[in-house]
């Protein structure tokens, strides 16, 4: 293309890869052009795959339970799984699996659907398996394709004759605050592994290349309809998408993740009013789904989604930086294509407080937030009307983790405090519903739009549907984590894992939509990290042999967890690690 670019001021001339492909070359370097309705590219039995579960009434929509996932977390661990499917699509095919067997027991309890963390082509994940280097695999191989560990203080293992994951086992025994070695080295395997959430859009509408066997073209279109397939036909379970169309993963003429801005400069970017410069609120560079052919591309990959790849639901990441009304029209559009189909997000703005005039189900953060407690972070944070100072926060209990009944050494709350928790946590059960009538801690009979969630109603919704709740999820930590934060240090391991039961209990037996992040049943752990995106398989493990929780593998990366090194050092030993 022959473009000017108003960032470098200069007529540009590069190649650029298709927006709207469907396949790609390995790594992305290529778009491919592909017929998705050739047979060749569709398991047996495909054209006949109908949704398990239907979405279509209230009625439907109330008995939906989401198993929030990432494929590569699915079985990047077991061993039960063909070694060459690990991390794979094709994973969830192997029947006989630990994981596939664990998830079909979830199904048999009610869980009806699947999300899957993003599965659409992936900008950091290098898809060329001779420059990857997985901690399964031995720490020569790290040192040939990254070499600054050869310039580490990891060198010395170069030639151990070690895989990456024994080197570290090896340091998680010495592993301190003063002498965080596990989490400095997987900073360094993170630039080379496999590992990432997905929140990296490169193209929208192609399955990820890494998932399959073979990136190279169309491989990974019929392994990824194969294993929709199976959780379909062989777990029973509907599935949904986490979509990412609220940034790009870059902007400008010279990176090579850059694709939109590189056709049309600065059109489906948001730009700052002022400076003129791309936005980059929500991570990275912000996408403008205001723009007309903006919306348009977002609903054309939202229907190759639904139409060639039979996705019942899609949750829309950070949904508040889109328009209501391209939000709205985008489901009016699919739904035409299918009358089933499920959105719903992360319906907030930018400042973290819910919106709930769109009219589609809301990830609710207030039943979050009481039940369970608030997120652990460097900031302050207010509980129940006060402030509290960062590391105190850290120690904020919810209702379930043991609010009002056994303080910890940092924070007490009082008696009433405790119960406004309750009150919240109650109305969170009932759908955080306006209209709901409880009688509150004070005696009064009163609604839900008129018990107090630091200045706003606390209960906004019509009707439970229009309510996701949770108390765990892949932002942040872990449930577990949470409780270990948070729970006072005299609180056994058996008072902990009842903490967790009774957190998860809120959502599962509450009305509203139960969503919950995979393993959290498991008593998940990792090992306090709060944001895991890039973390690798080191501590995002889910062990499906249920030996082992992930808890206390090495201090999380320091460069987000860092300032909470003391409490974590202070709270990590309180109580044996589950198992």
């Amino acid at each position: 293309m022959t473009v000017y670019h108003p960032q470098s001021r200069k007529v540009e001339q590069y190649e650029v890869t298709d927006p709207y492909a469907y396949s790609l070359s390995t790594n992305s370097e290529y778009s491919q052009v592909v017929d998705l309705n050739d047979s060749a590219l569709k398991p047996e039995g495909w054209d006949g795959l109908t949704m398990p579960h239907a979405q279509k009434t209230k009625a439907d929509l109330a008995k939906m339970t989401i198993h929030e996932s990432h494929i590569r977390d699915l079985s990047a661990w077991d061993q039960t799984v063909p070694a060459e499917l690990r991390g794979k699509y094709l994973a969830l095919t192997a029947q006989e699996s630990n994981m596939v067997q664990h998830l079909k027991q979830l199904s048999a309890s009610g869980v009806t659907h699947i999300e899957l963390l993003p599965v659409f082509d992936l900008a950091t994940v290098n898809e060329f398996s001779d420059k990857v280097a997985d901690i399964q695999q031995p720490f020569s191989r790290l040192c040939e394709v990254n070499s600054a560990v050869k310039s580490s203080e990891f060198a010395g293992y170069c030639d151990s004759g070690s895989t990456v994951e024994e080197v570290l086992t090896q340091l998680k025994q010495n592993d301190s605050k003063d002498n965080p070695q596990v989490q400095a080295l997987n900073t360094l395997v993170a630039q080379t592994d496999s590992y990432n959430w997905g929140y990296d859009p490169f193209h929208y509408t192609v399955p990820e290349g890494s998932y399959a066997t073979d990136p190279e073209g169309t491989a990974r279109i019929k392994e990824f309809r194969t294993m929709i397939q199976a959780i379909k036909q062989d777990l029973g379970m509907n599935v949904i998408m986490d979509v990412v169309y609220n940034h790009t993963n870059a902007a400008g003429p010279t990176d090579r993740t850059s694709v939109l801005d590189k056709i049309v400069p600065w059109y489906y970017q948001r730009l700052n009013e002022t400076t003129g410069s791309v936005e980059s609120a929500t991570c990275c560079s912000d996408s403008a789904p205001e723009h007309r052919m903006f919306a348009k591309l977002i609903a054309d990959s939202l229907a190759v989604w639904t139409t060639d790849y039979k996705i019942d639901g899609f949750r829309f990441d950070l949904m508040g930086y889109h328009p209501k009304a391209q939000i709205l029209s985008a489901w009016e559009r699919i739904k035409a294509l299918n009358p089933d189909i499920y959105f719903f997000g992360e319906g907030w703005d930018s400042n973290q407080s819910d919106r709930f005039e769109i009219g589609l189900a809301n990830q609710s953060q207030r039943h979050r937030d009481r039940a369970r407690s608030p997120i652990v972070c460097a900031t302050p944070c207010a509980v129940a009307g006060r402030s509290i100072p960062a590391m105190h926060c850290a120690r904020i209990r919810g209702w379930a983790a043991g609010a009002g009944v056994q303080p910890n050494e940092l924070t007490t709350l009082s008696d009433d405090q405790a119960r406004h928790l309750a009150d919240l946590t109650r109305l969170g059960m009932a759908g955080n519903l306006a209209d709901f009538v409880l009688i509150d801690k004070d005696g009064a009979v009163k609604r839900g739009s008129e018990i107090d969630y630091n200045g706003a109603p606390g209960g906004y919704a019509a009707d439970p549907t229009e309510v996701v709740n949770y108390v765990s999820k892949h932002d942040n930590q872990t449930l577990w984590d949470m409780i270990s934060y948070k729970a006072a240090q005299e609180a056994d391991l058996d008072t902990r894992v009842r903490m967790q039961a009774v957190s998860l209990a809120t959502v599962m037996l509450g009305q509203g939509i139960a969503f919950d992040q995979q393993g959290s049943e498991l008593l998940r752990s990792k090992s306090f990290t709060r944001d895991s995106y890039d973390s690798g398989d080191w501590f995002n493990r889910v062990d499906y042999s249920l030996q082992d929780n992930n808890y206390n593998v090495g201090m999380p990366r320091s460069s987000d967890d860092g300032s909470n090194y003391d409490i974590i050092a202070r709270v990590k030993d309180a109580v044996a690690t589950p198992g």
